[in-house]
């Protein structure tokens, strides 16, 4: 899979001095569209519900290349303990860079970009769970196409964007991540959402407001 990226406040020139992004990046890279064909198709044979989307496989294949490299998945930002903040979770953490993997709503890319922030800014945080850079991969246009994700998606362009109007909140230096689907073979295996069906947009899962 290529990768598009999007730099803000030097964040791949800090990233690039730490073994976590080699690592992140080129498990990131090695995703094939077999990869993600294989773990969609895996979720019926185990007698779960198959996804919609590719997405949901996207996110499965994140967390198996990246778990066994000593990833932290879903890193607590504050205390188990507050009611109503322990939800609030990162996707991943390791070398002190937060890493989310989203395919939710437009919408709620601003939240993507807010945990972050708090993440790297808040002295609230779990201090096992401070950040000093993050990295948000998001689908590109094409990964969105070919994964038949629900038109509401937010994608890389939309992200990049809601990322400079938000810079004069955003301290934190963030990598954003484009997942390029450029070159890769057209699918049928992903039955999509009804509203995508209905309209020419892309289709998939829809998703949910928040990661």
């Amino acid at each position: 899979m290529r990768l598009q990226l999007h730099d803000f406040r030097l964040a791949h020139e800090i990233l690039e001095h730490r073994p976590g992004w080699d690592e992140l990046s080129s498990q990131a890279q090695s995703i094939e569209p077999d990869d993600v064909l294989e773990t969609h198709r895996s979720f019926a044979l185990a007698g779960r519900r198959t996804p919609a989307g590719a997405q949901t496989a996207i996110n499965q294949l994140f967390r198996d290349k990246l778990v066994p490299l000593a990833w932290e998945p879903e890193p607590r930002l504050f205390s188990a303990n507050e009611e109503g903040l322990r939800k609030w979770k990162m996707d991943f953490i390791k070398d002190r860079i937060g890493v989310e993997v989203s395919f939710n709503h437009a919408e709620a890319i601003p939240w993507t970009f807010t945990r972050l922030n708090i993440a790297g800014e808040s002295r609230e945080v779990e201090p096992s769970h401070r950040i000093d850079v993050g990295v948000a991969f998001f689908a590109t246009t094409s990964l969105k196409s070919w994964g038949r994700m629900d038109s509401a998606v937010g994608t890389y362009d939309i992200a990049c964007a809601w990322l400079e109007k938000m810079r004069p909140i955003m301290p934190i230096p963030i990598l954003v991540v484009g997942l390029e689907a450029e070159g890769w073979i057209q699918t049928e295996e992903f039955r999509g959402t009804r509203v995508g069906r209905a309209t020419s947009s892309p289709r998939g899962e829809s998703p949910s407001p928040l990661s």
